[in-house]
């Protein structure tokens, strides 16, 4: 890591390198509001106060006043600086949602409002506050670039910048002069010789040759990976499809499995797959799938806001148990293995080089190692205020790339566990199939394990949305 300047780190490299137009690389989040205090009499957005207001809160949160510098020669990796012509008016806009305004159309505008790339000329981060639901509730709409944050650090920066707060006044901001070549090349200099240590570390060097065995290992595996319609090159549209469940409800599930919340979500998941083949007259049986799992790195040192800090292990799901509880303890001691087994750095390693090659890209759209994605972050417990209004419901979106036309990201708010499902919609135009066996498996599961009585505020509850098609107001 540098020792003076905020450089980017392989993974945010990884996530730069695999953009393009066809798969952006931000995140997204949904969260409903309770429009009361953020609304005029008449129901109008308060734009101008709410620009004026989150202006004022980033001197909290500077990361996001930030661009991409790519320094010259010698002067070592790409760094974060301060955006000389910022301007709160381009990341923080208000729209409004034609009739009926349900959550359908609202989907439907976060697809298309987080469909094209992020300004790397500007700091790469949106708001959009979208009015005319029901009830008199507005969304906000978070875009937001994987190379600044990954999913944990996204909802810590977005709660940083939006919650209430306690201070009174906050402290005038100006941008910081780009550091001249030779502070960066006596600071690439350090980071070299830093590097250089670090390989001449025997425990690090034996760590490197792991993951270097590790890696072998996962492509000598990925050439027998079974072969189905799940992945594919990924293109421009999107579908969602929504699930919420009971948090309480999915951890006695779970720990009645031998297992944890994420486990579950991988198990619907699979089962969701599963259904999908059948639906399509693909074979199921003894089929196994790899999913590339989001997992934190044990450390003891406390999560930093921003950043991306999580690594990927590989966890096979066997499709080819039809029984969900039975495919449930099968996918939980897998997932037990992997985190003992496997390094979380082998696959950024592995990524980072092809990115150096120019290789990425044309990796990603033809590897067999995985077959989906999929990511657990753990939300606030209870509820929250931003902006001065109460959140009534949070939806995650993530990022789709290479191959890997579905992922699954879960979002744990308020006792509620919400999964979204996004696919390239071209490719999997029969998304609500797959929602709908995930659906049957949670009941299967809540019944097999006496929770059904369990549910407290979600049982199951769906909905499949396809970009386009909106009607966005102005």
């Amino acid at each position: 890591m540098s020792i003076g300047f905020a450089r980017l780190s392989a993974v945010d490299l990884t996530n730069l390198a695999i953009e393009a137009p066809d798969t952006p690389m931000h995140v997204g989040l949904v969260a409903v509001l309770d429009g009361a205090s953020i609304c005029d009499a008449d129901g109008q957005l308060q734009l101008a106060e709410i620009r004026a207001d989150i202006d004022q809160r980033l001197s909290s949160v500077p990361e996001l006043r930030r661009i991409i510098y790519h320094p010259p020669w010698l002067a070592g990796p790409p760094l974060w600086i301060d955006d000389p012509s910022f301007d709160i008016d381009r990341h923080v806009n208000g729209i409004a949602l034609s009739p009926p305004g349900d959550e359908a159309a609202l989907m439907r505008v976060a697809e298309e409002l987080l469909a094209p790339l992020l300004d790397r000329a500007r700091p790469m981060w949106r708001i959009w506050l979208v009015t005319g639901l029901p009830d008199g509730r507005v969304a906000a709409i978070l875009a937001l670039h994987h190379a600044i944050a990954d999913g944990l650090a996204a909802v810590r920066l977005l709660t940083a910048l939006l919650a209430p707060t306690t201070a009174a006044t906050h402290p005038a901001w100006s941008a910081a002069d780009a550091p001249g070549w030779r502070m960066l090349a006596r600071d690439n200099l350090r980071l070299r010789l830093s590097t250089l240590r670090r390989l001449i570390n025997l425990p690090r060097t034996r760590r490197l040759a792991g993951s270097l065995a590790s890696s072998r290992q996962l492509l000598g595996h990925a050439w027998h990976a079974p072969r189905t319609s799940l992945t594919g090159p990924v293109g421009a549209h999107r579908a969602l499809a929504v699930l919420r469940l009971d948090l309480a409800t999915v951890k006695d599930v779970a720990h009645a499995h031998g297992g944890k919340v994420n486990d579950v979500v991988l198990n619907l998941a699979a089962g969701g797959l599963r259904a999908l083949l059948r639906s399509r007259g693909e074979r199921v049986d003894r089929i196994d799938i790899n999913a590339a799992v989001a997992a934190s790195p044990r450390t003891r040192t406390p999560t930093p806001r921003t950043g991306n800090r999580a690594g990927i292990i590989v966890v096979k799901l066997p499709l080819g148990e039809p029984d969900p509880a039975a495919r449930l303890r099968l996918i939980s001691a897998n997932s037990s293995s992997a985190k003992r087994e496997q390094l979380l750095t082998t696959e950024q390693f592995l990524l980072l080089w092809l990115a150096r090659l120019g290789l990425l890209r044309r990796f990603t759209r033809r590897q067999r190692l995985t077959t989906i994605v999929e990511s657990n972050v753990t939300g606030p417990p209870a509820p929250i205020r931003l902006l001065g209004a109460d959140v009534i419901d949070m939806i995650p979106i993530g990022a789709l790339a290479g191959n890997l036309a579905i992922s699954f990201l879960a979002l744990s708010y308020a006792g509620v566990l919400t999964i979204t499902v996004r696919a390239d919609a071209d490719r999997h135009p029969d998304v609500p199939v797959l929602v709908t066996a995930m659906a049957d498996d949670w009941r299967s599961l809540t019944a097999i394990t006496g929770t059904d009585q369990l549910l407290r505020r979600a049982d199951a509850s769906t909905g499949t949305f396809r970009s386009g098609g909106a009607g966005i107001s102005d």
